[in-house]
Formats: structure tokens, C-alpha cells, sequence
């Protein structure tokens, strides 16, 4: 089997997404797609994806409806949920590559994400960015955050791919809490504006809406869209762009 694809959400500022979105894809991917992954949470300082699949595991449990619905939902789908592995950056490379050797046949991913936190000061971080082989920049409209998402995916590109120091075959970041489901005036601006500074965004947006923070409660009976035990509730999709995006970074990464 070929060796697995490793994909990175990564930026240097938190609350842009980098958690929510490594969340979505791999999730849409595992138990809407049948790929087969395993996820590395190597931010240390916070480790989100644990803290959801913690929260997951209460609010399946303590929440009637969505009780039934995870039952529903693993009676047909006949696999445990994706691994959630958690390390520090610089034990995240050996951690995965273990996971790898040493997973069973049926088990071995085709991809591994890795959600990171993305300090170009740290030279650990820096290691663990450079042997990515697909790298995506969660980048929003907000003044501080866009130019910090720009800063750090200059940095990779001009520090990293130009001079043949990584792995990474592709960067390209991803427009996140937009007002609209298409670009706005704004971000074809910055678009044009990055292009000419050797970097590109994908076509798919993601739109801003409260959607995104659906991950379940105790009580109630709405879906989970942030989830790490179940696929985005299909009610929840509709109007988001997520299958937009997942199919764009499918093509992307080769999967």
C-alpha cells in the first residue's frame, strides 16, 4: 500500500478555524466518504480535537436524541470512530509514522491530518510543517487575522518551497466565516493581491454562519455539524459549502 498523504490545517492565530475545519473535513471524509484516516493532535497547548471528541462522548451519552442517533448511525457504518492521537510537534512525526507501520492492513490510512499550531519561531513546529505534503491556511476577513494567516503562509513558501527545504507539494489557504457562499469583493482583492506574491487560495469558501458551532447538547434535538464521532448532520450542510470544500481538497490531495 502506498504510504499515506499528510495534510496539515495549520495558521499562528487561534480562532481562525485551523480545529473546526481539520474537525470537518476528516470527519466528512470518514464517515460520509469511507476514507480511512487517523488525526494528530499535536497543539499541545490546547489539543481542541480531544476536547471535541470528549465533549462528543457526554453529549451522545447524556442527549436521547443524539444517543439514538449515533446508534442509528454505527448500526450501518460497522467501523469505531478515527483515532484521535495526541502529541506534542516534536514527537508528531514518529507518533504518526508508528501509527502507520504498525496499524493493521484494513486500518492503514490514507490520510493523516495533523492539526497544528503554526509558529514559525518554533523550530520543532517548523520541522513538523516542512514534512507535510499538503499544507491548508485558514484565512478569514478580519483585519488581524488575515494578515497574520498571510504572514505565515509567506513565511512557508518563501522560507520552505522556494529554496526545496520540505515536502510540501501545496499550500493554499482557505477563506473561512465569509458572509456569502461566493468570494467576496474582498477576497478576490486579496486574492490578486497574493497571487502576486507566489500565493493562491482555493475556490471554495466557507460561509460564516452558527451552523459551525452546532456540536450538540445534553438536551434538545438538533444535529451535530462539528463532530468527531458522526458525519455533519445532513440538515445542517445545505448552504455551508462543506461538500464544496471536502471534494476540492479531495482532488487536491489525491485521495
Amino acid at each position: 500500500m502506498e504510504s499515506p498523504t499528510y495534510v496539515a490545517f495549520a495558521t499562528q492565530k487561534g480562532g481562525v478555524g485551523k480545529s473546526t475545519l481539520t474537525t470537518l473535513v476528516a470527519s466528512y471524509l470518514y464517515y460520509a466518504e469511507g476514507v480511512e484516516l487517523v488525526a494528530v493532535d499535536c497543539d499541545s497547548s490546547q489539543h481542541s480535537m480531544n476536547v471535541y471528541r470528549d465533549h462528543d462522548l457526554v453529549v451522545t451519552k447524556e442527549n436521547p436524541y443524539l444517543k439514538r442517533a449515533l446508534h442509528r448511525f454505527y448500526l450501518g457504518f460497522d467501523k469505531k470512530p478515527y483515532e484521535i492521537i495526541l502529541t506534542s510537534p516534536k514527537d508528531a512525526l514518529d507518533v504518526a509514522d508508528n501509527y502507520v507501520d504498525n496499524a493493521p492492513e484494513e486500518k492503514k490510512p490514507s490520510v493523516v491530518f495533523f492539526d497544528i499550531t503554526g509558529t514559525i519561531n518554533n523550530p520543532d513546529i517548523v520541522d513538523l510543517i516542512s514534512n507535510m505534503d499538503y499544507l491548508f491556511v485558514p484565512i478569514t476577513t478580519e483585519t488581524g487575522e488575515m494578515a497574520s494567516s498571510i504572514s505565515f503562509a509567506s513565511a512557508v513558501v518563501n522560507n520552505m518551497m522556494t529554496v526545496g527545504t520540505t515536502k510540501i507539494k501545496e499550500l493554499k489557504l482557505v477563506w473561512n466565516k465569509i458572509n456569502s457562499r461566493e468570494k467576496t469583493r474582498l477576497c478576490d482583492v486579496m486574492d490578486n493581491y497574493m497571487q502576486k506574491h507566489g500565493l493562491s487560495s482555493l475556490d471554495t469558501v466557507l460561509v460564516k454562519s452558527n451552523k459551525f458551532e452546532k456540536d450538540g447538547r445534553e438536551t434538545g434535538n438538533t444535529g451535530m455539524f462539528r463532530s468527531t464521532m458522526l458525519p455533519p448532520d445532513r440538515r445542517l450542510i445545505r448552504g455551508t459549502n462543506l461538500e464544496e470544500l471536502v471534494s476540492e481538497i479531495r482532488e487536491i490531495i489525491k485521495v
